[in-house]
């Protein structure tokens, strides 16, 4: 247990200010001297906008710093007691755990990735014992028909597979209105009242049984706190990206968590999945509101987490990072271009944070992390800024000056100090993350041994190099996008690694930031040609843009790079047994007629129509409504006709959809299909029956000669 709450407050205080004083000692050792460096020879507009642009990027390096030191300190010290997962012991006996709700929102994923690894985590949660305090529920917005009955029969192929009828659900929601807040929202409304905990979980989630009931747990230990947020990993990458990505991500990523833990403690924030949350305040304080009408950021909230997370420490519970729970993973983009499709989401999302910065109530901790959400992608423009002044000033000094000094940022011997500090601050968390590993030498076997670790860690430091001016171009464009009220679609994210982009994918997708940097490059050559040494890492890695999206999203590269024991994470060399049951095959049957190039656009609908099995399957989950009025039923029946008649391309697709959502229009269609002869079907009906029946008989051929 935490001590009590006056000595518990007492310890937090005295950690924030010592956190607090760290940040701006650090943050003062840079920001004077570069005022001197800057306004040593009078004041100019030029060098004010330079030195603001200095200090806003400082002082996000700082905290980036700060928080990793003292995760590192923390780490050294051998971990943290005042961490929430320290109030429970691990051998203390099992606590009897309340009924909690697992749900998983889903928007047009792979469904044999999602339904594969629900699952593993439900046979995981079985070996526990405490499987009955779980339900699972599949809470999908997905309104294509292909994907929408694909889900269908998957959830009902994995109930039949672990007997999970009545502890796995499965809910389409016609209206998708708030994307994924608004689909926990609706869950909330539907079924909250039945649960006392939530936890949360993306698409690609994966979480050991163990670590679900060690989140139960804590929240039953702890009653005041209302979040418990897990640091998930990234696993299970094969390209080149992912796994330069989450090779990063666990050897520097321990110091910046416990660093995190150490400051903010019971105000941290929440990251929408892979988490828990007390259901009954969280329905109570963190309905999220319409953003105000402007034609600016939109009025519907992209990103939910961190508003929820400080709504509920304003309502008073603790919101804490469990940053050493194991068993959490998560999946990671495969390569670049669907990063950036993500982070033009989050950009759009974090922006919108603007409007809660001044929001009453809202603790100072809570007010950071809205900051740092913001920042992480407004200090794109900034820093882009700040290089164009560098440049303009460099550019139109002599060039002797730029020899001998470098234009204004390094024009005394302070700025070189103010040069090499800020290289320090770069650098060093990294140098923590690694001193770790390599300091204990059973951690660093788990990464493949500490020469693969050191050489993993210089291929990672190239990599951030290419991509951190990348990013940079990027985010820019992003945030200038966003303030000028250009609407963000919430589409499905793609994480199959086997779709690699192609060369010409890549190429639309860099050849404005590449012309740019051409330009850029050229005027500096042009103006003053010795300063494109210091212009070089700016430059290469917009450049080299094109190549390197295609080469790190290969699945080949990555696996070559694991043949030679390269970006190395722990769970690859010795992996638990749930990501080892990732690699088997999907629950999720499919019968390849359905998935010929002639039905591909109308595969679902094909399915649920046809097939006597998925017809009943789809109806039984549908709502039958007690009225309907004569016009509706007269044009759902008019629908029907046209449908058999002239096929699917003579509908819309919301004809299609009003359709498929009316339980009585489906059974209809379905005995009309049947009954029919192929002279009054439409001959798109009339080729996919007989081919279906042609399928059928195979099928019962193959399966009558393999029991022979």
């Amino acid at each position: 247990m935490f001590p009590n709450d006056a000595c518990l407050s007492e310890v937090v205080h005295r950690r924030r200010l010592l956190f607090l004083g760290g940040y701006l000692l650090l943050f003062g050792l840079a920001v004077v001297p570069m005022y001197f460096v800057l306004f040593e020879k009078g004041v100019t507009l030029l060098r004010g906008a330079t030195f603001v642009a200095f200090v806003i990027l400082l002082s996000q390096l700082v905290y980036g710093f700060t928080v990793s030191l003292a995760g590192f300190w923390v780490l050294r010290g051998g971990g943290d007691a005042l961490s929430v997962n320290q109030t429970l012991p691990m051998d203390a006996p099992q606590l009897e755990l309340p009924a909690t709700a697992i749900v998983m929102p889903i928007y047009h994923e792979d469904v044999g990735r999602v339904f594969q690894g629900l699952q593993v985590m439900y046979e995981s949660l079985q070996k526990t014992g405490q499987a009955e305090a779980f339900d699972f529920f599949v809470l999908s917005d997905s309104n294509d028909a292909n994907y929408w009955v694909a889900e269908e029969m998957a959830w009902l192929n994995l109930c039949k597979q672990v007997r999970g009828f009545g502890r796995i659900f499965y809910r389409n929601r016609r209206v998708t209105r708030h994307q994924k807040s608004g689909n926990i929202a609706d869950f909330c409304r539907r079924w909250g009242a039945s649960y006392r905990y939530m936890i949360i979980l993306d698409a690609d989630s994966i979480m050991t049984g163990q670590a679900f009931v060690r989140l139960a747990s804590l929240m039953e230990t702890n009653p005041g706190t209302g979040v418990i947020q897990t640091n998930p990993q990234a696993v299970l990458g094969h390209t080149l990206f992912q796994r330069i990505m989450q090779f990063a991500g666990r050897i520097y990523g321990p110091a910046f968590m416990a660093g995190a833990n150490f400051w903010q403690q019971d105000a941290g924030s929440y990251w929408g999945h892979n988490a828990i949350i007390r259901l009954k305040p969280f329905m109570e304080h963190c309905a999220l509101p319409e953003l105000p009408e402007t034609e600016a950021l939109g009025t519907q909230i992209l990103s939910h987490d961190t508003i929820e997370a400080a709504l509920m420490r304003r309502a008073g519970y603790a919101v804490w990072f469990a940053y050493d729970i194991e068993g959490s993973y998560e999946g990671s983009p495969p390569n670049l271009l669907e990063s950036l499709r993500r982070d033009r989401r989050w950009c759009l999302g974090n922006l919108q944070h603007l409007w809660f910065l001044p929001a009453r109530g809202l603790k100072m901790p809570s007010r950071v992390h809205i900051w740092n959400g913001i920042m992480g992608f407004l200090g794109s423009p900034v820093w882009l800024l700040l290089l164009l002044l560098g440049t303009f000033d460099a550019a139109t000094s002599s060039n002797e000056f730029v020899t001998r000094h470098g234009g204004m940022f390094s024009n005394t011997v302070l700025g070189w100090i103010v040069f090499g500090y800020v290289i320090c601050l770069l650098l060093l968390p990294k140098a923590f993350g690694l001193s770790l590993v390599l300091s204990a030498p059973a951690q660093a076997d788990r990464f493949g041994g500490k020469a693969k670790v050191f050489w993993s860690a210089v291929g990672e430091m190239v990599f951030s190099a290419l991509l951190a001016p990348i990013l940079m171009l990027f985010h820019t464009r992003f945030v200038l996008v966003s303030l000028t009220g250009a609407k963000v679609k919430w589409g499905g994210q793609k994480r199959d690694a086997e779709r690699a982009p192609t060369w010409w994918d890549c190429i639309s997708c860099h050849w404005g930031n590449t012309l740019f940097i051409l330009a850029w490059a050229g005027t500096v050559a042009w103006l003053s040609p010795l300063l494109l040494p210091w212009m070089a890492l700016v430059f290469l890695g917009p450049l080299v843009a094109i190549p390197f999206t295609f080469v790190t999203a290969l699945k080949s590269v990555g696996q070559h790079a694991r043949a030679k024991d390269l970006f190395v994470v722990p769970e690859e060399n010795a992996p638990p047994a749930e990501l080892r049951d990732m690699q088997d095959s999907s629950p999720v049957p499919e019968n390849q007629f359905f998935k010929a190039e002639r039905y591909a656009a109308d595969y679902g609908l094909l399915q649920a129509v046809l097939d006597p099995y998925c017809n009943a399957v789809h109806t039984s989950l549908l709502r039958r409504r007690d009225f309907v009025a004569l016009r509706t039923r007269h044009h759902l029946g008019t629908l029907e006709e046209r449908l058999l008649r002239d096929g699917p391309a003579a509908l819309t697709p919301e004809e299609k959809y009003a359709l498929l959502w009316d339980a009585d229009s489906m059974a209809a269609l379905h005995r009309k299909l049947w009954r029919s002869p192929a002279s009054k079907l439409n001959d798109w009906w009339a080729t996919a029956f007989r081919r279906y029946n042609e399928t059928l008989a195979i099928s019962f051929r193959r399966t009558a000669h393999a029991g022979a």
